[in-house]
């Protein structure tokens, strides 16, 4: 839904095969230009959405590692009657489960841009070989 903000695609679409048409190049066809330019947009919104999603995972599981390391932290600190290798041993305890979220997050983080990347290197691919394509036809005529 356009927002004051956010122009409608259709309308740039429209207005552009229309500046297009005004050219009037040989053998380039206006349509085809827009459509393509559509799709490399499409494939980067996807890309980002793929990102933002891997973003915010990483942000609730940082979220979570604080709430359990806080909640640690804060039994050692109330439970005055604790012994000094009862403490060390909650301490340690919570630096495992930091050490296991970091790697967690970091797993996240390399899918979620390894996801991303995949979409946006396979719209590069296609439009490779649409360039190789249009190359090799060039060379026959």
């Amino acid at each position: 839904m356009p927002t004051s903000q956010t122009p409608d695609i259709q309308t740039l679409t429209n207005q552009i095969n229309e500046m297009l048409a005004k050219f009037n190049m040989p053998g380039v066809d206006p349509a085809a230009l827009v459509r393509e330019q559509a799709r490399n947009i499409e494939a980067f919104a996807q890309a980002t959405q793929v990102a933002n999603k891997g973003a915010y995972g990483v942000v609730e599981k940082q979220l979570e590692l604080f709430r359990a390391a806080s909640s640690q932290l804060l039994m050692m600190f109330e439970d005055a009657a604790l012994a000094p290798k009862e403490r060390g041993e909650l301490a340690k305890q919570a630096y495992e489960v930091a050490l296991i979220g970091s790697r967690e997050i970091t797993s996240m983080a390399v899918k979620a841009s390894e996801n991303a990347f995949a979409i946006t290197r396979k719209r590069m691919t296609e439009i490779f070989e649409q360039f190789r394509k249009a190359a090799t036809i060039g060379k026959d005529t």
